[in-house]
């Protein structure tokens, strides 16, 4: 794992490699044990590398091919490197060291922009073609790999984290409204919008060129929406297990140690048996729990490292950890309100006191429906044979119960179509409720935008074989890749970690996508295939166990110093001044607290985790972005 960076002036110019360097050096966390520039007149990259694969200088970056026409800054693993290095080396390529990044630079020379079709693992990269003058910015295809840029029409600036990219004195630094609207509901900013009016993210499963005739965006792969039901059940278990094996196995290559994330859960449970099965040695698992027995996963945990003999590690985590909260959000780059990044970043830093690379089940719950809204989405569905004249009169009593009343906010699903009650049930901010803190001028510029208008367009085009199926579609593209991946993503680096997801692999989601739903969700159990596939190896409670989440217990929290730090941030003046939010409105919502009322201290914690993110990065000019990194502990990034 490493960040990347760089700069292309697509219309003239010439690269500022001081700049290059400084936005390099602020992501040191990625990549600890190497770093790297190269310029060419208009071009300039950077490097930080995270050495896994080949530690010798072979693997040193930026990487050229070897006449020097071809270069490269790139992150991540390509994991069938040693199955597909003797046929380049048959097509006369040669090789310095033993490196993935050099497979990169011989598909491009090969196959051109057809080199992602070759590629299999996880991947950002910036590549740069000196005869074309060419830019060619790739990213794998669920974005496990982050990247981020900024088109201002005559050149491209590029980076693997949005801090180092606000470096860059070129990009704006205003905040998108809508994107404020969009993190208020669904607890992240969805891609291809960032927080930052005019910087994008890449989106998964594209490239980007730019040349002398501007900027295009190419998809070079798209997950299956439509399922196939001719194979036996028999056979679909089978086919499962074996995909399965084969992605956990080619993610076992490294050449530092190797461990897992073990919840207890039914996905990181089937990574760590396959793990064991392939591995001659106890394999080092690390689990997080808490105080709360009614959050904490620690027994199950347990019961599978015990059943399956590894080498386990645990951690509880307390209230104290809320005083992570400004690393947290400096790390994540954008506002996200997920409390589950408290965990991930102790288990991370557990994880990376043993092993420099961790698997996880990551992408299981969006692929093979483990989620209970899924399960839900089908009860509601039954009501959907009542006219919908009827329904609605069913929904009127809400109407009269608070925006966020449990009753009221069920009744009001029963005349909405399927996706507009999962995004319902998703959402952290109802249009009603976000109404309440929003200052009125923020209101009004906002009237007409709709944060869920895109999430129909994705279910829309995913629901060839039917809606239900559509909903695992949506939070594929969506959820998992904008929040999930993200989180784990900065957890996992902001401790030099590097961590694998084989429930991702493509080729074995390209199958599972085919799965008709029924033998993903059967009744109450949602995964049910997936349970079937590992049945052998793992304890019969395991396999019995419904759908837990890496949730955190802020409600618990919330009398234990949680709400003092809220109303220490939220009536700061700051906020006030700042405009965007109606102080009275949000002194409602913390006053009216309750204790252990889940729904509203999650949507506290989303205005803290804002609030915190504009003192971080909007508070402070440009220039003192990195300044402020060295001043805070965990934070040191070098001069």
């Amino acid at each position: 794992m490493c960040g990347i960076n760089g700069v292309f002036h697509y219309r003239g110019g010439v690269a500022d490699l001081a700049l290059i360097e400084r936005q390099a050096s602020l992501m040191r966390h990625r990549g600890p044990d190497d770093h790297g520039l190269w310029s060419d007149g208009d071009v300039a990259f950077g490097h930080r590398r995270l050495s896994i694969v080949d530690l010798s200088p072979g693997g040193h970056q930026p990487m050229a091919n070897e006449d020097g026409s071809v270069w490269v800054t790139y992150n991540g693993e390509l994991y069938d490197w040693p199955d597909v290095r003797p046929g380049l080396e048959a097509r006369g390529h040669r090789f310095r060291g033993h490196s993935d990044t050099e497979a990169v630079l011989h598909f491009y020379e090969d196959h051109d922009l057809d080199l992602f079709r070759s590629l299999r693992g996880m991947f950002a990269f910036g590549l740069f073609d000196r005869a074309r003058r060419r830019l060619v910015l790739g990213r794998d295809r669920f974005g496990v790999k982050p990247l981020f840029y900024h088109d201002d029409g005559r050149r491209i600036a590029f980076a693997s984290e949005l801090k180092a990219l606000m470096l860059d004195p070129s990009v704006p630094r205003e905040v998108d409204e809508q994107s404020v609207a969009d993190y208020l509901t669904f607890q992240y900013v969805p891609g291809p919008r960032t927080i930052w009016r005019g910087v994008r993210k890449l989106p998964p499963a594209h490239a980007l060129i730019a040349d002398a005739h501007g900027v295009r965006l190419q998809r070079y792969w798209a997950m299956p929406t439509e399922e196939d039901p001719g194979l036996p059940v028999g056979e679909l278990r089978e086919r499962l297990r074996a995909l399965l094996a084969e992605s956990v196995r080619i993610r076992l290559l490294s050449d530092v140690p190797l461990g897992a994330f073990l919840s207890g859960g039914i996905d990181s449970s089937a990574v760590v048996a396959m793990m064991a099965r392939a591995s001659s040695e106890p394999i080092k698992t690390f689990t997080i729990g808490f105080e709360e027995e009614d959050f904490s996963e620690l027994e199950h945990a347990r019961a599978v490292a015990r059943h399956l003999g590894t080498d386990h590690h645990e951690l509880i985590v307390r209230p104290r950890a809320l005083e992570l909260l400004p690393r947290l959000v400096w790390h994540m780059d954008e506002p996200l309100a997920d409390a589950s990044m408290i965990p991930s970043f102790y288990v991370a830093e557990m994880a990376r006191r043993d092993v420099t690379v961790a698997l996880s089940g990551d992408g299981g719950d969006e692929t093979h429906g483990g989620y209970e809204t899924y399960r839900w989405a089908r009860r509601y569905q039954s009501m959907d044979v009542l006219p919908r004249p009827l329904r609605e009169a069913m929904a009127l009593p809400a109407r009269l119960l608070a925006a966020d009343h449990p009753l009221g906010r069920k009744l009001a699903r029963l005349p909405m179509p399927i996706v507009d009650r999962h995004l319902h049930v998703e959402s952290y901010f109802q249009p009603r409720e976000m109404k309440d803190v929003l200052a009125p001028e923020m209101r009004s510029r906002l009237r007409h935008y709709d944060p869920s208008a895109a999430m129909r367009g994705i279910h829309w085009a995913a629901s060839r074989s039917s809606e239900l199926s559509g909903l695992l579609h949506l939070d594929a593209q969506t959820y998992m890749i904008d929040d999930v991946l993200v989180k784990v993503d900065r957890c996992s680096m902001m401790n030099s970690l590097e961590v694998r997801e084989p429930m991702l692999d493509h080729k074995m989601l390209e199958f599972v996508a085919r799965i008709p739903l029924q033998y993903k969700v059967r009744g109450d159990v949602g995964k049910w295939l997936l349970r079937e596939s590992v049945s052998d190896l793992l304890p019969p409670g395991i396999l019995a166990r419904g759908k837990q989440g890496f949730g955190v217990p802020l409600e618990h929290w919330f009398g234990n110093g949680f709400s003092t730090l809220a109303k220490e941030v939220l009536f700061d003046a700051r906020p006030r001044w700042r405009g965007w939010f109606d102080p009275r409105g949000v002194e409602r919502l913390v006053h009216d607290q309750e204790l252990r009322d889940e729904r509203r201290t999650r949507q506290i914690w989303a205005l803290m985790c804002l609030e915190v993110w504009f003192q971080t990065y909007v508070d402070r000019p440009r220039e003192a972005l990195d300044g402020w990194a060295r001043s805070v502990p965990g934070l040191a990034v070098p001069a």
